[in-house]
Order: structure tokens, then C-alpha cells, then sequence
């Protein structure tokens, strides 16, 4: 039995490992000269261009062989990054960079008079120092370095202002947000301002869920993969599929790598759970739940109103009849039992907050005639 045929060779694959030897041969003879120039400043000139020779020759050899090896997907990484990094945060490692490296220049020529081998190496280091220093506090003060200068120029430009979602962090997507179904209404609604994400442990406990033995579970796993789908084919870029980066040794549950994910990344999260909910918020994440949502947008009712409702079905205590408004508030008519199943008209007599959500207590309004 013959095996399977070896994989054609793409012209373009050939194309990319010959430019990728030449890339890391060109970076290893610069890597590899400058590392010999400061490693032989106290040499005589022909020593010193041997050496400088001999290691820009070795350190290009070992890129000439490496090269080939880094792999697209350390390319398509480092694009997946970019696109979930928020606008605001490559504003900032910008304004960290030109303001680091103003002052750099700044500092090189003082420092570059100095002997050797200080005039060689500290402008570089100082450099380097500086920058990384100078981006550090740009990200950590984002909000009030770059976010007031942002909101300005946007409010100038038509263009800018048009955009602002560029500026809003992403929200992080939780399974029971997912199964809910609301999510894909409210993205349609476009209420949203930001991009949604989809972590990838999401999408993984959807699939356990989903493969369940118990009918139940196995029936809103696919509902949530259903609605993603959905979602996917309509929102376009305003979905996308991320790996948060947190390992199982700093987290192990999905909410507290979706927290931990929203804390190093400055993201939001969209949620159904109030548990996951209140351990972020107390953890400094912002935090959007449906329920929240849902109850603020319920229209008032006041004591005194009348309502039209259908009593469905008995309530706890005697001569009780319970039916529900079209937003799904629960409505107690003290002696509604008589009207089960009619459509009548009730006066609504005081109302209750509970954790579960409102309660509206009523009478039936011809026992006010």
C-alpha cells in the first residue's frame, strides 16, 4: 500500500523561506556587528575587524538557519493581538514612544561624548530605558493622558466622531449570555458601541454543554451555538473569537479568566450571572448584565393605574389570580382566582422589588364599583 503523495510545493512557500533566510541573515550580521563593536573597543583596528568579521559572520548564519523556521502563525498572532488591542492603547504606546524617544535623542549627544565603551552603549541603553519607561506611563494613565485628547479631536472631526467605538474597550461575552439569546437582538438594536468577544474557553464550555448527556443542557449548548452563528453572518466585524491568554495555573473556572482577561486588557464584560457579576465589579472590571438592563428598561407602573391583564393561573394565597404584563412582570390580583382565563381590567395597589425582580399587586377594578 502506497502512502499518502507529499504536499505539492507552493512557488509562493519557496518564495517566503528564501526571503526569511535573507531577512535573518541581514538581521543577524547587523545583530552580530554591533554586538563585536562593543565587545572589542579596547582591541587594535586589524584585531577588531577580524573579530567584528568572525561574529557578524556567525550570529548571520545562525539567523540564515533560523529564519525559515518562524512560522506564519507567529505572524497571525501578533495580527489577532492587534485587533483586539483597543484603539486607545496603540494611541498610547505611540504617545509613550515619540515622547520617549524625544527625549532620548535629547540625552544621546551628552552621552555619546562620553569614553568609551560609556559613549558606545548608554545612549542605546538610556534609550531603551526611557521608551519602555515613557509607554509604561502612557498605558497606565491612558484614561487621563490620551482619552480627554482623543474625545477632543473627535469632537472636531467629522471623521473622528463617527468613530467612536475605536476608543470603547471590547466586551468579553460569557456563556450564560450567550444561551440567554437577548445578546443577538440587542447587537441588531445597535445599542452596542463596542465590539463583541468571544473567548475561545466560551466557545469550548458551549460545546461541553452542547454535547451534554441531560436533553435540557444539550438543548441550550446549541441554542447559544446557534445564536453565534447567527450572529456571525450579521455583525461581521462587530464579533469576534479571541484567546484571553490566561492559563489554567493563574485561572482555572471560565469567570475568573474572563475577569482576569478583562483586568489585564481593560475590557468589559456582558453578562447574565449575577455571581460573575458582583466578583467583577468588586475586582474593578465594568460589568453590563441583561437583567440590569431588562428591569431598567420596564415601563413604570404606578399605584392607582389600571391594567389590562389575563389571569393564567391560581396564586398562592387563597382567592389569588396571577397573570403577567408583556414585559414578563408578574402580576398578584387579590381575588382574581374567580377570573382564571378571562382578560380583565385590575387596578394595581402597591408594588414589591424582589432579588428575582418586580411584583405588582393589584385588584380586579369592578370590585371597585
Amino acid at each position: 500500500m502506497s502512502g499518502p503523495a507529499p504536499a505539492p510545493h507552493s512557488p509562493m512557500s519557496d518564495a517566503l523561506r528564501v526571503g526569511l533566510r535573507f531577512l535573518g541573515l541581514a538581521l543577524g550580521i547587523l545583530i552580530g556587528w554591533q554586538t563585536g563593536a562593543l565587545l572589542t573597543v579596547a582591541g587594535g583596528p586589524d584585531t577588531r575587524q577580524s573579530v567584528l568579521l568572525i561574529i557578524a559572520l556567525g550570529i548571520g548564519g545562525i539567523g540564515y538557519l533560523v529564519g525559515p523556521h518562524i512560522s506564519r502563525a507567529a505572524f497571525q498572532n501578533l495580527r489577532r493581538k492587534l485587533r483586539t488591542t483597543s484603539t486607545l492603547d496603540l494611541l498610547a504606546v505611540a504617545a509613550g514612544l515619540t515622547f520617549g524617544g524625544a527625549i532620548s535623542a535629547l540625552l544621546a549627544l551628552p552621552l555619546a561624548s562620553l569614553p568609551d565603551p560609556f559613549g558606545a552603549t548608554l545612549p542605546f541603553a538610556a534609550a531603551i530605558v526611557i521608551c519602555t519607561f515613557a509607554i509604561t506611563i502612557t498605558l497606565l494613565r491612558k484614561r487621563d493622558l490620551i482619552a480627554p485628547l482623543v474625545h477632543r479631536f473627535g469632537e472636531r472631526s467629522p471623521v473622528v466622531a463617527t468613530d467612536q467605538r475605536a476608543v470603547r474597550p471590547g466586551l468579553l461575552l460569557d456563556t450564560s449570555v450567550i444561551i440567554d439569546g437577548r445578546v443577538g437582538a440587542l447587537l441588531e438594536s445597535g445599542f452596542l458601541d463596542s465590539t463583541l468577544l468571544i473567548p475561545t474557553v466560551v466557545l469550548e464550555e458551549l460545546q461541553r454543554i452542547a454535547d451534554s448527556d441531560d436533553p435540557l443542557r444539550r438543548a441550550r449548548g446549541r441554542r447559544g451555538l446557534d445564536l453565534l452563528h447567527a450572529m456571525r453572518q450579521d455583525a461581521g466585524q462587530d464579533l469576534e473569537t479571541i484567546d484571553l491568554g490566561v492559563s489554567d495555573s493563574d485561572a482555572r473556572e471560565v469567570d475568573a479568566k474572563l475577569v482576569l482577561a478583562a483586568k489585564r486588557r481593560g475590557l468589559r464584560i456582558l453578562t447574565n450571572d449575577y455571581n460573575l457579576d458582583r466578583v467583577a465589579r468588586v475586582q474593578g472590571v465594568t460589568v453590563f448584565n441583561l437583567h440590569e438592563l431588562a428591569g431598567a428598561l420596564r415601563p413604570q407602573v404606578l399605584p392607582g393605574e389600571e391594567l389590562s391583564l389575563k389571569v393564567v393561573q391560581e396564586g398562592r394565597e387563597a382567592g389569588q389570580g396571577v397573570g403577567f404584563l408583556d414585559d414578563g412582570t408578574m402580576v398578584v390580583a387579590d381575588g382574581g382566582k374567580v377570573l382564571l382565563g378571562q382578560q380583565t381590567q385590575v387596578t394595581v395597589t402597591r408594588l414589591l422589588q424582589t432579588g428575582a425582580g418586580r411584583m405588582v399587586f393589584a385588584t380586579p377594578s369592578n370590585a371597585h364599583a
